[in-house]
């Protein structure tokens, strides 16, 4: 089987092309030139530089696949990222699926998020909750990708297979963009203020890029797959993280209200800084929820396998101290 991978260069990624090359497969990628390619450059696949904004690129990368892989998305929450982050989360899927259908390829393995389904405020929700509540909270990577994802589907049984995953929030290795390094390393170092008031789902990101495989050869045309995990606390989270180098994580539970203010604050400060800042009110008010998911379809037909978040943690910190950074 030969596939494309886009986002190859990011956490998720980076961790499926492991798999892939793992599993036997003959692996294409597509990155923008001056990407991190570090992890990926030793094995055995094929490298393109291009730019997935662009059709023609989409258009040459696709040919001769069976499977593309649309890992690719932008996480940003910096206001002044949000028009970039729109074309890339809505308008490139629709790009992808009309590059795989010109070249014939049978199936698309498109990564979304659970952030597309809002969250259940009476306990978790799975692939029919349909009650979408971070409308108009200013989340908008969850705007963004809920959208791409409607768009893409649109093409399923069009002359291509379309699949989605959702991925929970994620840990483990390969994590050298820092996703949830950055938490690891602020509360080691005392610069965490206090915990947000939500919790997440967690999946180790080895057994999400698995399952993506699966659904690739297994995956029912027109479904999607939650690929979460253990609900938790933030404040259990940052307690368990905080262990790790023998810390303490902040007390301080951070009403809503609060890292609201905070999240406008940095945002502030951003427009004279200009550095992205680590929050803004939109992620605020979503870490401020418990956004817990069931990942019980993934189980059943991906075999999705569940982890304890301890042992994320534990993969996540061997990774980053065997890498250097720590």
């Amino acid at each position: 089987m030969k596939c494309l991978v886009t986002g190859a260069s990011g956490f998720l990624g980076t961790n499926l092309v492991h798999e892939l090359v793992k599993a036997g497969w003959d692996v294409r990628t597509i990155v923008r030139p001056g990407s991190n390619t570090k992890y990926i450059e030793p094995l055995s696949i094929e490298i393109i530089y291009g730019d997935i904004t662009n059709q023609l690129d989409l258009d040459k990368v696709c040919i001769g696949c069976d499977v593309v892989f649309h890992v690719a998305g932008d996480t940003s929450f910096w206001k002044k990222n949000f028009k970039k982050q729109r074309f890339i989360n809505v308008e490139v899927p629709s790009m992808i699926a009309e590059a795989c259908i010109k070249n014939k390829v049978k199936r698309l393995v498109h990564t979304s998020t659970v952030d597309i389904f809002g969250c259940n405020p009476a306990g978790v929700a799975d692939e029919k909750w349909n009650d979408y509540n971070f409308a108009n909270t200013g989340y908008n990577y969850s705007d963004t990708k809920r959208e791409g994802e409607k768009r893409v589907m649109a093409y399923n049984n069009k002359g291509l297979e379309v699949v989605v995953l959702y991925p929970g929030s994620m840990m483990g290795p390969y994590d050298f963009t820092l996703q949830y390094g950055r938490l690891f390393f602020e509360l080691r170092d005392g610069k965490v203020p206090g915990c947000p008031a939500g919790g997440a789902s967690f999946g180790h990101v080895t057994e999400v890029a698995k399952a993506h495989i699966v659904a690739a050869i297994k995956g029912i045309p027109g479904e999607g797959y939650i690929c979460a995990g253990e609900n938790i606390s933030y404040k259990e989270l940052f307690d368990l993280i905080a262990a790790k180098f023998d810390k303490k994580a902040p007390g301080l539970i951070m009403k809503p209200w609060m890292l609201v203010t905070y999240g406008h604050i940095l945002q502030f400060i951003s427009s004279f800084t200009g550095k992205a800042p680590e929050i803004d009110p939109g992620n605020a008010r979503y870490m401020s929820v418990n956004a817990w998911y069931d990942s019980s379809k993934a189980i059943k037909e991906l075999d999705y396998k569940l982890v304890p978040v301890q042992q994320m943690i534990d993969d996540a910190y061997i990774w980053y101290k065997e890498n250097g950074f720590i």
